[in-house]
């Protein structure tokens, strides 16, 4: 462990600059002969395809190890449970090897359930596909208005382009009677949490800038790939960056518009993000150049007890 703390995360905003940070804290340590794997704490990076959409760190995955990204299919689900149970697996594994375990991403929930441990998931596959089911057939509303009636704490908690978290909720009311908003954590795994702090005006730049990225890079066509192959259900799709061109490609917006909801939905979750982070014991940099430099000397300072 790095002192009384089992890994070093960094984390943040979306667009922010998280795996461009944690490559050139890799690359420092990797001066003084200390190797660090990267683990990725970000609930669409798991999935296969959707590189763009997701933003990936494709360019860095030759240089570093990276863990938890491309890992399932599409059309299948990862919860923050199973999360927490393979992310603490790697941790061990990479320490064992005398190795640093960087985390990296921005899935507040997936740290959260790393750090205190959630209570065993309530799952039901014939519950699960009954609700999928419904959702093909008769669509978000119903579903909406069953979590409505047997739990509306959680929807006020959801969003409604969420369908993913409600079917979850509603799942989890129904097998175990409590909200999903009532689902508590059950030990303590210590991380180091660092994050880069942009103001406002910057991090909307930043973003606007990923967004024009991402469709130069191809965006579109791996949306419109992923609907050719996987169709219009799986989890991705009601996703920021994906949900947008989809509705594009379906002639529901147009281009400008697209653009404009890719921008404000990621600006929307990257404030979000920052909020939540801000209260679960960060320390914030407004410096990339301090920030690499502390969390460097922080590793390397007080060493690595296997």
């Amino acid at each position: 462990m790095i002192g009384f703390y089992r890994a070093v995360a960094i984390v943040g905003a979306t667009a922010s600059g998280k795996s461009e940070i944690a490559v050139r804290i890799g690359r420092k340590l990797r001066e003084y002969g200390v190797v660090a794997e990267f683990i990725s704490c970000d609930s669409r990076k798991v999935y296969k395809d959707f590189d763009i959409g997701t933003a990936k760190p494709t360019k860095y995955m030759d240089e570093f190890r990276w863990h938890l990204v491309s890992i399932i299919e599409p059309h299948e689900r990862f919860s923050a449970k199973e999360f927490e149970i393979k992310a603490k697996e790697l941790i061990n594994q990479i320490l064992s090897r005398g190795k640093i375990p960087i985390i990296v991403g921005g899935t507040w929930l997936y740290l959260r359930a790393l750090e205190r441990g959630l209570f065993p998931e309530h799952q039901d596959q014939d519950l699960r596909k009954k609700l999928e089911e419904i959702l093909k057939k008769e669509g978000k509303e119903k579903l909406i208005g069953i979590l409505k009636d047997i739990d509306p704490k959680a929807l006020n908690k959801i969003h409604i382009n969420d369908t993913y978290r409600i079917i979850r909720a509603i799942e989890i009311k129904m097998k175990s009677g409590k909200s999903i908003t009532e689902i508590g954590f059950t030990e303590s795994f210590p991380v180091a949490k660092f994050g880069i702090y942009r103001s406002h005006t910057v991090l909307k730049e930043r973003i606007y800038r990923r967004v024009m990225k991402q469709i130069q890079e191809g965006l579109i066509g791996e949306i419109k790939n992923a609907l050719n192959l996987y169709g219009e259900v799986v989890p991705l799709l009601k996703s920021i960056a994906c949900y947008e061109p989809y509705l594009y490609i379906t002639g529901k917006i147009d281009f400008d518009q697209m653009v404009s909801l890719m921008v404000s939905h990621n600006f929307r979750y990257a404030k979000y993000q920052i909020k939540v982070f801000s209260r679960d014991g960060t320390i914030w940099f407004s410096s990339e150049e301090k920030m690499i430099d502390f969390i460097s000397s922080f590793v390397l300072g007080i060493g690595i007890s296997l």
